[in-house]
């Protein structure tokens, strides 16, 4: 069925269906349509054993949310007005952020942030014809997002929007076919997800056996006494990061913001430990570093990010969280201590407790031993690692492509089937 759709098999002429057919707002098809609030987290008596289904933005899944993550009192709901409980099998739809248009029903009662609109529709409108209905106008959604770094939607856009409204029964065979069809799809891209993680392991496990045991499986070994690294080649030795490596961060981090890096554009790089681009924030017309074709190794030092690590080579700037690594004489080769420090670091980083937020100081890295294998040797590894890491790249990058085409699929799918342009007869 899903291919058949995509040869146009089983698609009609819009026009010729939709002219029987009237668009409804979306207020006169719901008999609630409300939000919600943030109680004071300063104040413990709003969460501190709390038993009221809270449910974010960020928990809506485009599904069935069958458990809450989070929880507020009966405290909270007395003391904030916004705070209401909403019925099961209500939609949420999400107004804020990266997650506009994202809706979930739950499978119990709950209270919503501000970021949360909640939609109960009348019996003349079925609940998962609805739910996809609004997958299907996000595009809309999208479009009429007002804001810049965090665009929003409003209440008000939502019950503007229009949907069509065929009968009841032809609402479930719509939600039906889509439930049975919606459910290939997503298991086809839960196997790509699977896949990746798969692929995730298989590197970082390929990284630290050859940065821990060498290329040579015949050469002797000897006990590390480094933790967690077991036995390593018996003419390694083993030293403290601070006999090899230096750290730097950047003296004019904390004028590198955003205003200024747009008032001094240029060709020069400045890293962030916050951004998503690569590291790169910006670009300059000054530079502060000259790592030439050697290159240094970039770190993050504070927050989920903390201890990535990334070669970079040539001039460039550092802004605030991250410094850089550089070896202090020839006996490193930088792109090999790249793939050594990746996987050292995420040793490191599983030490530190749960409730803290992550940090990486120069103290911390110049503490941490790790295994040396000649320099003949280190290139020799990096070598191989980059030859095998890129493989797993690229079947990696061929599975998020592949997910990517799924997710629009899934997208033409409901939005083909809920304006009424497929043949369910």
């Amino acid at each position: 069925m899903i291919n058949n759709l995509f040869n146009s098999n089983i698609l009609i002429d819009a026009d010729e269906q939709i002219t029987n057919l009237t668009a409804k707002k979306i207020s006169h098809l719901c008999k609630i349509i409300g939000s919600g609030t943030t109680p004071d987290k300063n104040d413990a008596r709003n969460f501190t054993k709390g038993n009221i289904p809270w449910i974010l933005s960020g928990d809506l899944n485009d599904g069935i949310i069958e458990k809450p993550n989070s929880y507020v009192t009966q405290y909270a709901l007395d003391n904030n007005p916004s705070l209401k409980i909403y019925p099961r099998n209500s939609i949420i739809i999400a107004m804020y952020g990266a997650t506009i248009g994202r809706v979930s029903i739950p499978k119990f009662s709950f209270t919503v942030n501000q970021a949360c609109c909640v939609l109960s529709p009348f019996n003349k409108c079925e609940l998962k014809y609805l739910f996809y209905c609004l997958i299907g106008l996000r595009h809309v959604l999208f479009s009429m997002a007002i804001g810049g770094a965090q665009p929003n939607i409003n209440q008000e856009l939502i019950k503007s929007l229009k949907i069509l409204l065929p009968s009841n029964y032809e609402q479930k065979k719509i939600y039906k076919f889509l439930d049975q069809e919606i459910i290939k799809i997503n298991l086809a891209i839960q196997n790509q997800y699977n896949l990746i993680t798969l692929l995730d392991e298989k590197k970082q496990a390929l990284v630290l056996d050859a940065i821990t045991k060498g290329l040579d499986k015949e050469v002797s070994m000897k006990n590390s006494k480094l933790f967690l690294l077991g036995k390593i080649p018996n003419h390694w030795q083993s030293k403290k990061l601070s006999q090899l490596f230096k750290t730097s961060k950047g003296k004019n981090s904390q004028k590198l913001t955003k205003e200024y890096c747009s008032k001094n554009e240029g060709d020069y790089p400045v890293y962030s430990g916050q951004t998503q681009s690569d590291g790169i924030m910006a670009y300059i017309n000054t530079f502060e570093f000259d790592a030439g074709e050697k290159g240094v190794i970039l770190t993050t030092t504070v927050g989920a990010k903390a201890m990535s690590v990334k070669l970079i080579k040539g001039r460039f700037n550092l802004s605030q969280n991250c410094m850089v690594i550089s070896a202090k004489d020839n006996s490193c080769h930088t792109a090999y201590f790249e793939y050594c420090f990746s996987s050292i670091f995420k040793i490191e980083k599983n030490k530190i407790p749960i409730h803290m937020q992550p940090s990486f100081r120069k103290e911390d890295f110049q503490k941490i031993r790790i295994p040396i294998p000649p320099i003949k040797e280190q290139i020799q590894i990096s070598n191989f690692l980059h030859k095998e890491v890129e493989k797993i790249k690229q079947m990696n990058e061929s599975s998020k492509l592949l997910i990517s085409k799924l997710i629009d699929k899934r997208f033409a799918l409901i939005s083909f089937a809920t304006s009424n342009q497929i043949d369910l007869s």
